[in-house]
């Protein structure tokens, strides 16, 4: 069975409020440990499980959950609410924890708890989870599944969690690729089709087809190397690159019509140099350009720009934007060079400036 997303709505943005007392937690816990199936059901899934009661709120664990959340025991997380365990950012905005703010109305994990509780049967969907851990933001997608579990008479509910945020970054880095290939692919069609007309010029053909080509191989490496940083397998190549250049590539990658669309604001003389990959930022900034562009009425431009700000001591860093221009903006996210290494600062486009 499906999430029913009418479910909630039917009783408002809140689920069930109240939670067991410490004494019926403890009773029911207990009840758990001393369940061979339970230990049994546990102790099979490979992904984080929990046994819940009727308000949700957890009575055991398996070792996966607890060791993801390093927590050796699980009395730690007894009596808590998924969100509260794993540390969503919207668990204690509503007046009774997790699944009592307008945000868990759209949670994946709370509509297919409530679904199994109503109906007695299996209730399959996904969740995407905001979560804030040692001063950062992550986000984490799960598909999760809700089952009926009776423990000595009681109706309790079984909810796995699946980690699929790999799966979705790379579902969505194959669409960018595809989307992107398909451009490639009918620039070239086009300049044949010009070729094979009479009275073109053979020579000024050949050189569009050429850089289309030449365009066309850059994404496939370009796509390599995002797989590679899926993986965690690349390694940069780090350069100290003058502001002014990395526009400059930014222009020629999305070709002069998108080209023409986008405004380009002077970059200040204290802009300097960034350290980093220059074609890792030139994908990422031409996939957001376009994006933003796309979702402009037909002829409408972006702005872009470059900023340099102070920051941590450490490091210097500048942001760049791409803005509608109808006042919408775009945060890009893109890489952080700091401490040798590589990595995504989600709302951020952060370098170290070089010098």
């Amino acid at each position: 069975m499906s999430v029913d997303r009418g479910l909630a709505g039917k009783r408002g943005f809140f689920a069930p409020s109240g939670r067991a007392t410490a004494t019926q937690l403890d009773d029911m816990a207990s009840l758990c440990l001393d369940d061979a199936l339970v230990h049994a059901v546990l102790e099979a899934v490979d992904s984080y499980a929990v046994i819940l009661n009727e308000q949700r709120q957890i009575l055991a664990a398996n070792p996966v959950l607890l060791e993801a959340l390093m927590q050796g025991e699980p009395a730690r997380c007894r009596g808590l609410r998924i969100g509260e365990t794993l540390e969503c950012v919207h668990a204690n905005e509503g007046p009774d924890g997790c699944g009592s703010s307008r945000a868990c109305r759209r949670c994946g994990a709370l509509l297919s708890i409530l679904a199994s509780q109503a109906t007695g049967q299996a209730s399959e969907g996904e969740c995407l989870i905001s979560l804030r851990r040692d001063g950062r933001w992550e986000a984490r997608e799960f598909a999760v599944r809700s089952s009926s579990l009776v423990v000595a008479g009681h109706t309790l509910t079984l909810l796995t969690l699946r980690d699929i945020s790999a799966l979705k970054r790379r579902e969505t880095l194959e669409r960018i690729f595809i989307h992107d290939l398909m451009n490639s692919l009918q620039g070239l069609q086009g300049w044949a089709e010009i070729l094979q007309a009479a009275g073109a010029d053979a020579a000024a053909v050949a050189g569009h087809v050429l850089n289309m080509a030449s365009h066309l191989t850059a994404e496939v490496d370009a796509q390599r190397r995002l797989l590679q940083a899926e993986c965690g397998e690349l390694v940069p190549d780090l350069r100290n690159v003058a502001c002014e250049a990395v526009l400059d590539e930014l222009e020629v990658a999305l070709g002069s019509d998108l080209a023409g669309r986008l405004v380009r604001l002077p970059v200040p003389p204290e802009a300097g140099c960034l350290r980093t990959d220059p074609a890792i930022l030139c994908r990422i900034l031409s996939n957001m350009v376009m994006n933003a562009l796309e979702a402009l009425p037909s002829g409408g431009q972006a702005k872009i720009w470059f900023e340099r700000r102070g920051g941590a001591s450490q490091l210097r860093r500048g942001e760049s934007r791409v803005h509608g221009a109808g006042g919408r903006g775009w945060r890009i996210p893109a890489l952080l060079q700091h401490q040798g290494g590589l990595r995504t600062r989600p709302g951020h486009l952060q370098h170290e400036t070089a010098g």
